[in-house]
């Protein structure tokens, strides 16, 4: 079951029922969000979508509000002369099918990929139920949960083998289970609303990604929605004053939204955010991590694990990536493709992922903006795209290698040569007279790529996969499969006679630059190892 039918609780909903796992979502919510918030999903969760089939549907719903050429501005006002701008290029992204990665970002709002996740997830297979508490959560006697869920209908009960909280940055889960947080905590908060307006006359024939204006206070955001005409305003907001969301009326609203614009007569007309009609929401910009992804069989994903500064686009493409993490994982465990340990690695790997991330987006606010934030001065941020597909793993589900113990936690992707722990690079490859990435080949399953004279250990892997009982592909790249540019042996660090085994995440688990002596062994050895089986 999962609780909280946002961003990162669909994107769960849809990678388990990728998988067959049959999934229950329960939204208090009465529908999908209207408000944009999260503004753009990084290649690497785009990646993780295509191997569901959802990259191409997502792209074609990229934001019309999207533009390379958009400008950061900074002033008194839209309509008031700039103090500065600066270029709203994205951050450095994939290059293409030859570079890094066969994806690029997608700039979508996130209210638009709730609503493809969900019909994706509810396509595959997923129970997705809006309008739907949760009221009680207690331990079963299995090892599992006994939820107590209510809608219009009444009070059921559910029975779950697991639980992952998607409930948001309060989660009323993690809560109710004593796990605190760690980290810096609040920066702030703003009140946001959505309006509808034609501001030609303050744009200028200028392109503006975001506004940083000084009215109606400063550290006012102006946002473009999607192109059509409609725009997101953030204003700095202080309950500590004695301030209430009350007193932000419509009318009050429609004010702040021309001081903002710097033009008194201009027409706004205020869009509800919620399928309930509420049109002005809190947003409190957060720096904390979870103590630990689980306890006991609920699982923490997205903001109810971990909240960051909006500054770099982290939140939502973390989020997606701890989903896919944790779905393969439970869907191993549950099909009996892996030991129940696999399921701890999820928090021995991703919580260290959320911890550099975090102070990442602290380190692009405060060069990005200026902003002083709780972070060593000295400090220097990563390089982006470091942070985006260079991040490691260590855990028992990783087979480390003795001379990787000194490799930083994030390296830039041209250093991903298939180091165990690690994303495994994108090359291109044929099959069936087809180009395609590597990176297709992963997802359902384990998968053993061989150099061309690695066939010892395709064969070998088999043995030992039918052994076990355990659903692994093996092949041979430049035998079983083309590799037309001759890259592979060397971008994953292998000899001909070579061998990486891939995780259905796409992260390498183990490596073995030549061949070795009792494959089958071996490679049994390596697949207990990695999946946490007993014997």
């Amino acid at each position: 079951m999962i609780v909280g039918g946002g961003l990162v609780g669909l994107s769960a909903a849809a990678f388990l029922s990728w998988h067959g796992v049959r999934t229950v979502v329960v939204e208090r919510r009465p529908g999908t969000l209207l408000h944009p918030r999260a503004r753009a999903v990084n290649p690497r969760s785009v990646e993780l979508l295509r191997g569901i089939g959802l990259e191409r549907t997502v792209l074609e719903a990229t934001s019309r509000a999207y533009d390379e050429r958009s400008q950061i501005v900074h002033a008194e006002s839209l309509a008031a002369p700039e103090r500065g701008r600066t270029p709203m290029a994205p951050p450095r992204s994939a290059d293409g099918t030859t570079g890094v990665s066969p994806c690029p970002w997608a700039p979508i709002d996130q209210d638009r990929l709730e609503v493809l996740l969900r019909a994706h997830a509810e396509e595959l297979g997923a129970d997705v139920r809006f309008s739907t508490a949760l009221r009680a959560l207690e331990p079963a006697g299995n090892g599992g949960a006994i939820a107590k869920i209510e809608d219009d209908r009444g009070v059921t009960t559910v029975h779950a083998d697991h639980v992952i909280a998607a409930d948001g940055h309060r989660s009323p889960l993690r809560e109710q289970l004593g796990v605190g947080v760690t980290g810096p905590g609040s920066l702030g908060s703003s009140v946001n609303f959505v309006f509808s307006a034609d501001l030609d006359r303050a744009l200028r024939g200028r392109n503006v990604g975001v506004g940083h204006f000084d009215l109606p206070r400063p550290g006012t955001v102006l946002l473009p929605h999607d192109g059509r005409g409609r725009w997101v305003l953030g204003v700095p907001f202080d309950p500590g004053s004695g301030e209430a969301l009350g007193d932000f009326t419509p009318e009050r609203c429609v004010e702040m939204a021309r001081a903002a614009i710097g033009l008194p007569d201009a027409e706004i007309t205020v869009l509800p955010q919620l399928a309930d009609g509420t049109s002005v929401l809190v947003y409190e910009v957060e720096a904390k991590v979870a103590e630990r992804f689980r306890e006991g069989p609920v699982h923490f994903v997205g903001d109810a694990a971990h909240v960051f500064p909006p500054t770099g686009a982290f939140g939502a493409s973390t989020g997606i990536q701890d989903a896919h993490n944790l779905a393969w994982k439970l869907a191993a465990v549950l099909k009996g493709q892996a030991g129940p340990d696999l399921l701890d690695t999820y928090d021995a790997e991703r919580r260290p992922v959320a911890w550099f991330t975090m102070e990442q987006a602290l380190l692009q606010t405060r060069d990005r903006t200026g902003r002083k934030v709780p972070i060593d001065a000295d400090r220097t941020a990563a390089d982006y795209n470091s942070v985006v597909f260079g991040y490691s793993y260590r855990s028992t589900a990783v087979i480390a290698e003795e001379d990787g113990a000194d490799e930083p936690f994030a390296v830039p992707p041209e250093r991903l040569t298939g180091r165990p722990g690690t994303r495994a690079p994108h090359v291109e490859i044929e099959r069936d007279g087809r180009r395609m990435s590597v990176l297709d080949l992963f997802g359902r399953r384990p998968v053993l790529l061989a150099g061309p004279r690695g066939g010892a250990l395709v064969t070998a892997m088999r043995r030992a996969a039918d052994r076990l009982g355990l659903d692994v592909d093996a092949v041979a790249v430049g035998a079983d499969v083309g590799d037309p540019a001759g890259r592979f042996a060397q971008a994953y660090g292998l000899g001909p006679a070579g061998a990486a085994l891939v995780r259905p995440d796409g992260f390498v688990a183990w490596r073995t630059r030549d061949a070795v002596e009792d494959p089958v062994e071996v490679l049994d050895g390596v697949l207990r190892r990695t999946l946490s089986l007993r014997g």
